[in-house]
């Protein structure tokens, strides 16, 4: 049989109220299920916020690529710069693009979209494009589109279609300007899980973005992929070492600078704001633990008057609020856990009994609830409600070993 150590010993029968106090014992209750709701929601919102960014961060660098090559105009001799490029350490390949808006038209619609003008072949090799074709193929069979899952959805297109690519760049005719118009066929839907591509993105062959824009032999950049992420910067330095002005070497982060500094701002307010509510149920361990010292004055008398030292009485009250830490943590861990792992599910099923959608993908840009359940963060967190819960449990201890115990026992 294992032997408790006499301080947790007392401190774990102090935590059950006598019959006459049985009010105590549920305010204890309560100030566990503070911990546990704290931390389990202190976990949720943690893995929703750093799977926002995670994923956001797939997207946009599984469709644009970690850096781009580009200059002031349209940037000529883009053979040399890609040859150049992938001659850095650390990159993996580089490949041409061209940028621009145009309308595609089927049979009865019309609809204003971002065309972006790849070469099959280095797309597929610099970006994630390929992963994420729901049907037909990567311009492999000539000149063609791609269109996005949405934007098939909602203009009724599919694989083999023939549409219309109407440009903003007029030609002179004998009956005037007109605008430039190629017919293609529809080879393939892509689905990046992102609303905003999948809904206005079009993709063509780099021969038709050409011919939509009347450039020559010329492209708008360069993408670039590097090995790791994390040597994004790195790369970049040594890119613009070897590209001079006019060149320019952009990043993935520089693309989007304000989407994931809102990202990181609201996890850092979230983590804020629900960490109050630990720091609310550690108050509640405060006055949970005042009330037990209130009601066992006579114990404490006792066990003063038998020799108990007051660093003794002060750790018996220290490992009551540990106890109530550790317990409600570790509720809240297994809850927070459970709760973010089937995050997608419970809201489904509420939009289904309620009627309200909780998570709209043309908001958020995204197909589904995204988490990023990390260990680290998990014990960060049982970490801080445990810290909590003993630093709320140090002025009641210390005032339960200073109680005189003639005092105590005077009215016994």
């Amino acid at each position: 049989m294992v032997k408790l150590p006499f301080e947790l010993f007392v401190g774990l029968r102090y935590l059950k109220a006598k019959r006459k106090h049985r009010f105590i014992s549920f305010i204890t209750f309560i100030s566990l299920a503070g911990v546990a709701l704290g931390v389990m929601a202190l976990i949720v919102v943690l893995a929703v916020m750093s799977g926002f960014e995670r994923d956001m961060k797939e997207k946009v660098i599984g469709i644009n690529a970690a850096l781009n090559i580009s200059m002031k105009g349209l940037l000529h001799g883009y053979r040399e710069v890609i040859a150049k490029a992938q001659s850095v350490p650390r990159v993996v390949s580089a490949t041409p693009y061209i940028m621009g808006q145009i309308i595609i038209r089927g049979s009865t619609q019309a609809r204003g979209v971002v065309v972006r003008g790849i070469d099959p072949a280095g797309e597929a090799r610099t970006t994630a494009l390929g992963k994420y074709m729901s049907q037909g193929t990567l311009l492999k069979n000539g000149p063609g589109v791609l269109i996005g899952e949405e934007l098939a959805r909602d203009m009724g297109f599919d694989v083999g279609d023939a549409v219309k690519l109407v440009s903003p760049v007029e030609v002179q005719t004998p009956a005037g300007p007109v605008p430039v118009m190629l017919e293609r066929v529809v080879e393939g839907i892509f689905d990046s899980g992102m609303f905003e591509y999948d809904s206005s993105l079009v993709y063509v062959d780099l021969d038709t973005a050409q011919k939509l824009f009347r450039f020559p032999d010329a492209v708008h950049g360069v993408s670039v992929r590097v090995e790791d992420l994390e040597q994004t910067n790195a790369v970049r330095g040594d890119l613009n070492r070897m590209f001079a002005y006019p060149y320019l070497v952009t990043s993935w982060m520089e693309k989007n600078p304000n989407l994931f500094a809102a990202v990181r701002m609201e996890k850092k307010v979230m983590f804020i704001i629900v960490t109050l509510i630990v720091l609310v149920a550690a108050l509640n361990i405060a006055s949970t633990l005042i009330m037990v010292v209130m009601e066992k004055t006579t114990d404490i008398g006792i066990l003063k008057a038998i020799g108990v030292r007051q660093a003794s009485i002060m750790r018996i009250f220290t490992m009551e609020g540990a106890v109530i830490g550790v317990a409600g943590a570790m509720i809240g861990v297994v809850a927070g856990y459970l709760f973010a792992e089937f995050i997608n599910p419970i809201a489904d099923a509420i939009g289904w009994l309620t009627g309200f959608q909780l998570f709209r993908s043309d908001i958020y840009y995204l197909d589904g609830i995204p988490v990023d359940l990390s260990w680290a963060r998990i014990a960060v967190t049982a970490g801080v409600a445990i810290g909590l819960s003993v630093l709320a449990a140090i002025y009641p201890a210390w005032k339960a070993s200073r109680l005189d115990p003639v005092e105590a026992l005077r009215y016994e």
